[in-house]
């Protein structure tokens, strides 16, 4: 299976890519699985989980949240409600257990948006390893050094905002497809990443519009 655990859909205030195009392109391109994880909100995700229901379509929906805590964001996959924000990670984390979700560092070395740095102190059960919104590769490479040094599965993912970028890095796994088999096989550390750097028109472009948005707030 080729799946891209972290996609942003129109439910981010960051973002506005309509949920049905990014199943359409996750489609085109191959990939056999996706998480929309909005930042907050779990309402991409349960969009998603409904289309492909409805419409009888051949790729698997994980349940997914990125969470702004008091740290960093946090990824948690296979969730069937929301999280409060602005919380300790540690908190978050032990909501998360209570649901059997699988929990990643998302860019732990990005810096923006704010991340969680070292994770030797939290209970993680993967790191994102490859995350295609990078310039100069630095904060992957250190991802990976730690996912090494605490043994920990690596993922690739995009991060995607714009439908085009979809599937843009992913990760590649030997399992069945659905939500149990992928979450086996990441916690047996069958993974194997893959994926180029989102063009840097893209991100700048992206950046363009989150000022915009945010002096829009201010008036």
């Amino acid at each position: 299976m080729r799946i891209d655990l972290h996609i942003h859909s129109c439910y981010s205030k960051d973002c506005a890519s309509p949920v049905e195009s990014i199943l359409k392109q996750a489609c085109s391109i191959g990939l056999d699985g996706i998480a929309i994880c909005d930042h907050d909100t779990i309402e991409g995700s349960l969009e998603a989980q409904r289309l492909v229901k409805e419409h009888n379509i051949d790729l698997v929906v994980v349940p997914g949240v990125e969470v702004t805590t008091t740290r960093g964001h946090l990824l948690v996959l296979g969730n069937s409600d929301g999280f409060p924000k602005n919380k300790d990670p540690q908190d978050i984390i032990r909501l998360a257990r209570a649901q059997d979700c699988l929990i990643v560092a998302p860019h732990p070395y990005k810096g923006y948006p704010k991340s969680l740095g070292d994770v030797s102190d939290l209970d993680v059960d993967a790191i994102e390893v490859l995350n295609s919104r990078f310039i100069l590769g630095k904060f992957n490479e250190r991802a990976v050094k730690m996912a090494r040094t605490l043994d920990l599965p690596m993922l690739g993912n995009s991060d995607a905002h714009f439908v085009g970028m979809v599937g843009r890095a992913y990760t590649e796994i030997d399992a069945q497809p659905s939500v149990e088999a992928v979450f086996k096989a990441i916690m047996d550390g069958n993974t194997v990443v893959h994926g180029t750097r989102t063009p840097l028109g893209v991100q700048f472009y992206q950046a363009c519009l989150g000022v915009k948005r945010r002096m829009l707030n201010l008036i």
